[in-house]
């Protein structure tokens, strides 16, 4: 094999020692990917934070390591492309420390000119899911990019509206190609890679860890122009990609939820400390101008149904909105029998406008 600065940096990437943090002074400190890969022990232990795992770093240099991973690439279709590639996302170069390799399963190219991140709760409610699965479509009408981390909860949800408009949206794992996470949205990260990206900075064997997932959170707000936080509690993963968001001069966007649920407590609190509230997909497209020469569509038309409802059947379907409404409301505020909110209720369910949560309660269908 002919040994280039391509090789030498994935080869580095496999050294667990060697954080983005301490690549990065490499990167920094060394002329070439080369030159780190020949240093000696002694030259690495000079650097700040090397002393203690110079002796390791030097002996964990393998070209047979490096001739594995590429083997195991090609098997799962996986691409690598490193910070040296002209197709390296142009927006993730100017973060701290980016990371040196990325592999890639799907669109090799991300034009990060439109990209906006969704991220939020794994524990998320019926609402937080509903919003980020329509903004997520209405963003993807209006031909941006969808970026966030497969997780369960708000993240799928957002990939899933993405989809659904059919556009481009990238998925970014907090593992390894070889140990997809989570094992419960492989399907929707098959339709991901498929149509759009697939991303990760780790080793094909890198096992999904308490360290990970936070590490991976400035690749999903460094791919992005902006980031909406649509449900986060006090502490949570998409605090931290929000406040990296800020600390890359990205634009931070936060969906308002309920002031009981524990849930939309980080997002209110992002609001309150000047987040751009977002209702709509116009909240933020009007913070990025040159976006206006992107081919819109009016993407609130564009998500609503075509079907033609009667006048009662109308009445009904506006009385009914992200947060569950129990029938006997409907009743009431509708003016109707319950013979007739039941027979419009079941309509409207048929149409696949509302869908029923529990206990006789309805919700508008995503």
């Amino acid at each position: 094999m002919n040994w280039t600065e391509y090789h030498c940096l994935i080869g580095l990437n496999l050294i667990p020692e060697l954080t983005p943090r301490r690549m990065a002074i490499l990167l920094e400190r060394f002329s070439s990917s080369l030159a780190i890969w020949n240093a000696s022990a002694k030259a690495l232990a000079a650097l700040p934070g090397f002393a203690g795992v110079a002796k390791k770093v030097a002996a964990s240099r393998s070209e047979q390591a490096v001739k594995r991973e590429l083997v195991q690439a090609e098997e799962l279709g996986v691409q690598i492309i490193t910070i040296l590639d002209p197709n390296y996302p142009s927006l993730l170069r100017e973060i701290d420390a980016p990371p040196p390799i990325l592999y890639l399963k799907g669109e090799k190219t991300i034009d990060t000119a439109r990209t906006i991140a969704v991220v939020g709760t794994r524990r998320s409610s019926q609402y937080g899911r509903t919003v980020a699965e329509r903004l997520a479509e209405a963003l993807g009408y209006v031909g941006l990019i969808v970026v966030s981390g497969l997780a369960v909860g708000i993240d799928a949800a957002a990939h899933r509206g993405a989809l659904k408009a059919r556009a481009n949206t990238v998925a970014v794992f907090g593992s390894g190609f070889g140990h997809p996470y989570p094992a419960s949205n492989k399907k929707l990260a098959d339709q991901i890679g498929e149509s759009g990206t697939l991303v990760s900075e780790y080793p094909l064997a890198t096992r999904p860890a308490k360290w990970t997932f936070p590490q991976r959170n400035r690749i999903l707000s460094g791919l992005s122009r902006g980031v909406v936080v649509v449900e986060a509690p006090e502490r949570s993963g998409a605090l931290i990609t929000a406040r990296l968001a800020l600390e890359q001069g990205r634009e931070v966007f936060a969906v308002p939820g309920a002031i009981t649920s524990t849930a939309s407590v980080g997002a209110n609190r992002l609001i309150k400390d000047g987040a751009k509230l977002v209702e709509t997909v116009e909240d933020v497209l009007n913070e990025f101008p040159d976006l206006s020469v992107v081919n819109r569509v009016d993407a609130t038309e564009a998500t609503k149904s075509k079907i033609a409802l009667s006048a009662v059947q109308q009445r009904v379907y506006d009385l009914i909105g992200l947060e569950a409404v129990h029938i006997d409301d409907i009743i009431a505020r509708g003016g109707i029998s319950l013979a007739e909110a039941s027979h419009v209720l079941l309509v409207l369910q048929m149409e696949n406008l509302i869908q029923e949560v529990e206990g006789r309660r309805y919700i508008r269908t995503p």
